[in-house]
C-alpha cells in the first residue's frame, strides 16, 4: 500500500480508524513502520469520525457505485477525476441546505455548455467564453 501512495505522490502522516477488530496490532505496526501515525477514535463515539464517514459516503454514492473497476490504476483515475470535481466544480452547500455565495445574475451572453467527466457521472454547466 505504501508503494501505491508513493506512486501517486501521496504523503500519509495520519491514519484515523475505529477500534474494529479488523484493525489488528500488526496493521498498526505496518503503518507505523511506514512513518504513519495511527489514531484510534474514542470507544462508543460514532460521531468522532463523522466528517470522514460523510465524505466516504458521498464519494461512494455519487461516483464509485457507478463503476466496476478492473485495477488500482482505473480506481485511482476515477478518484482523481471525482476529487477534482468535488473540490472545484460542485455546488457548495451551507446550513439549511442553502447554496453558499451563489450569484444567479447573468454574467455575459453566450451559450451554456455542459461539461462532463467520467462518462457523465459528474457534470456541471458553464457559459462559453465570448
Amino acid at each position: 500500500m505504501t508503494r501505491w501512495l508513493d506512486d501517486h505522490s501521496i504523503e500519509a502522516r495520519y491514519l484515523i480508524h475505529d477500534r474494529d477488530t479488523k484493525f489488528t496490532r500488526r496493521f498498526d505496526a505496518f503503518w507505523k513502520g511506514a512513518g504513519v501515525r495511527c489514531i484510534h477514535i474514542p470507544p462508543k463515539a460514532p460521531q468522532a469520525n463523522a466528517f470522514c464517514e460523510s465524505f466516504i459516503g458521498t464519494c461512494t454514492h455519487q461516483c464509485l457505485n457507478e463503476f466496476v473497476c478492473f485495477g488500482l490504476g482505473q480506481l485511482a483515475h476515477i478518484n482523481r477525476v471525482w476529487l477534482d470535481y468535488y473540490h472545484t466544480q460542485r455546488p457548495l452547500q451551507g446550513t439549511g441546505n442553502n447554496v453558499i455565495s451563489a450569484d444567479f445574475r447573468r454574467i455575459s451572453a453566450g451559450p451554456i455548455k455542459r461539461q462532463k467527466r467520467l462518462g457523465g457521472i459528474v457534470a456541471w454547466y458553464e457559459r462559453e467564453a465570448a
